[in-house]
C-alpha cells in the first residue's frame, strides 16, 4: 500500500503525471500478457528473461520521456492538449 499512497500523493501534486502513470501501467500490463502468452505457447521462452525486462524498461522510459518532455512542449506551443484539467 505504500507504493499506492506515494502514487496518489505524487498525482495530487503533479496532476499532469496521471496520464503518464496510466500509460506506464497499461504498457506493463500488455507486456506481461504478451510475454505470458509467448511463454505459454513456446516452453523454450522463459517468462522473465533479460530481453523482456529490458524491453519493458525501455518502453516505460520512452513513455516517461513523451509525457514529461514532448507532450509538455507541444501542448503549450502548437497542439491542443489531449487532456483538459
Amino acid at each position: 500500500m505504500d507504493l499506492l499512497d506515494r502514487i496518489k500523493e505524487f498525482s495530487v501534486t503533479n496532476p499532469e503525471a496521471v496520464p503518464m502513470i496510466y500509460d506506464i501501467m497499461r504498457m506493463v500490463t500488455m507486456q506481461f500478457v504478451v510475454q505470458g502468452l509467448f511463454s505459454a505457447n513456446n516452453p523454450t521462452i522463459s517468462l522473465f528473461n533479460g530481453v523482456f525486462i529490458q524491453t519493458t524498461l525501455f518502453l516505460c522510459l520512452g513513455i516517461m520521456i513523451f509525457w514529461l518532455i514532448i507532450y509538455k512542449l507541444t501542448s503549450q506551443v502548437t497542439l491542443h492538449p489531449l487532456i483538459k484539467y
